[in-house]
């Protein structure tokens, strides 16, 4: 199961946005919340579903996932996805995983517009293994002041 991991990661290299494995805090997170992952599920199911795969549900496991890397890069200020084959491990997450990141998007609507742009990002919203999600935003006081995590897995 660590190679599927390992085949996400090179996923998330490829969407460009993977950067050093360690976060320097530096910003305090203001909040954080996994409220918006029922309507980031439909949303993703929608798009989903109209290219012929499977629709997604939401995950506790990757919604704690998720609010940890959403945490931490409102943190730092920066996007980063840290020791993600780690973290999954840490959140009892196997097979196949991806992880989408951004920041500034005032709404989820947003940040998944965002991801749909980005081809990297966009393939790990159509990853066929895909069966669940999990996404967290957090609040920081600085320069894009909300970031998103969405993870995904089988």
């Amino acid at each position: 199961m660590r190679a599927l991991t390992i085949c996400a990661l090179v996923a998330l290299g490829l969407a460009g946005c993977a950067g050093d494995s360690a976060l320097t805090p530096k910003d305090a997170v203001l909040a954080s919340s996994t409220s918006d992952a029922a309507a980031a599920a439909r949303l993703i199911s929608e798009y989903r579903v109209s290219r012929g795969l499977s629709p997604v549900t939401v995950d506790s496991s990757l919604n704690r996932a998720a609010e940890h890397q959403a945490r931490a890069v409102a943190a730092a200020g920066r996007l980063s996805h840290g020791s993600f084959v780690k973290r999954m491990d840490d959140y009892g997450i196997v097979g196949y995983s991806a992880e989408n990141l951004s920041a500034g998007s005032a709404s989820v609507d947003g940040a998944i517009s965002r991801w749909k742009a980005s081809p990297g990002h966009n393939s790990n919203l159509l990853m066929p293994q895909a069966r669940k999600i999990g996404l967290a935003r957090a609040d920081a006081d600085n320069r894009y002041g909300r970031y998103w995590a969405l993870v995904l897995g089988q």
